[in-house]
């Protein structure tokens, strides 16, 4: 079978600055299209100017941004709104990232847009939509997660929320819900003939992360007091090693974890029923002690032949390394002025038997 490139072919012009919508464009990119980044002298991707730099701008904006057309045009200005206009007319997508009424008070707003191109996909990208008392409060990814719920699933044993050390909302909701909207709003046109309006708000695609918890809520129970994905299980945890390492054991279903206690020679520990699994029935020191015993690379290496879902908690640098990330095409390797730097590869691969 060969890989096909599902967007090749496609026109997109990107105004979308930071990290949500910028790794998204990259992302479409990576699918095909042609991404043309729009920036205003005015109003320049904050990215830009984070550390550490390459040349004058950041080894972030360039991860994000180095697969597309960059062009800086003054769209405020007589020459340069025409300019946007005449790309315009040749596209087929156009993702912005302001807030609620920005891009009408540039005469860019949908209406005007699609009254030259009627084939276009407009997508808008906000913190929380076009509508409602929030559409036009400003936000960041700690707001996105605190405001969904998100935070509060994620406490240390004093109760304290615990800030992530990744973007949650901002890649999660944002970035891979403004990939589906751009795919989904170009087969809804294919299919409709119509042009398409997409309002994508990062704090409602945010939301469904916390599934688990919405079902046990609704359900009944307590999402407080156990939840088996969220450390109350040991046959779900992470444990240190013997050289400080550490690793995810994630035998949730009872065939994994019995077959764990086949790997550790550990048959008294096997049974049928996931209530003995809980942290407090089965003593969770037990087996702290037991992966004490050996260092990482050594569980990992005795895993192989046990299919028990353990894994090691591996760090950015590591994983920039790792055989498996390379064999996948996880990253794509570019120079910048000497320097290489990885980036990320399409989210997914689409095969064709012709």
């Amino acid at each position: 079978m060969k890989e096909i490139l599902p967007l090749k072919g496609i026109k997109i012009i990107d105004f979308t600055r930071l990290l949500p919508g910028p790794l998204g464009t990259h992302l479409l990119s990576e699918l095909g299209a042609e991404v043309i980044k729009i920036e205003s002298p005015n109003r320049m991707d904050y990215s830009r100017y984070y550390q550490p730099f390459i040349d004058d701008a950041s080894s972030l904006f360039h991860l994000l941004n180095h697969s597309k057309k960059q062009l800086v045009i003054d769209y405020e200005t007589p020459s340069g709104y025409n300019q946007i206009l005449e790309e315009i007319k040749h596209i087929d997508v156009l993702i912005e990232q302001f807030r609620p009424g920005v891009m009408e008070s540039f005469n860019l707003s949908f209406e005007k847009i699609k009254a030259i191109n009627p084939n276009i996909v407009y997508i808008s990208l906000t913190g929380y939509g076009q509508t409602g008392d929030k559409k036009n409060k400003a936000g960041h990814d700690l707001n996105f997660i605190a405001e969904s719920g998100l935070l509060s699933l994620n406490r240390d044993k004093l109760g304290k929320p615990i800030i992530p050390g990744f973007q949650i909302a901002d890649v999660a909701g944002g970035t891979y819900m403004l990939v589906s909207a751009c795919t989904s709003g170009l087969l809804a046109q294919k299919t409709q003939n119509k042009p398409q309006y997409i309002d994508v708000s990062i704090f409602n695609a945010t939301i469904p992360l916390g599934a688990i918890a919405h079902s046990m809520l609704q359900g009944g129970m307590d999402y407080h007091k156990f939840s088996i994905l969220s450390g109350a299980m040991v046959n779900y945890n992470v444990y240190e090693c013997k050289d400080g390492e550490w690793v995810a054991l994630a035998a949730l279903e009872l065939k994994f974890w019995n077959l764990f206690c086949e790997m550790v020679h550990k048959p008294s520990w096997k049974t049928d029923k996931n209530e003995n699994l809980k942290n407090g029935v089965f003593d969770k020191m037990e087996l702290e002690n037991l992966f004490k015993l050996k260092s990482q690379k050594e569980w990992v290496e005795l895993s192989k032949n046990f299919d028990v879902c353990l894994s090691p908690v591996v760090n950015v640098k590591e994983i920039n390394a790792q055989y498996n990330s390379h064999e996948n095409s996880v990253f794509n390797s570019i120079e910048i002025n000497l320097k290489v730097i990885k980036t990320y590869s399409k989210p997914f691969k689409i095969y064709s038997s012709f």
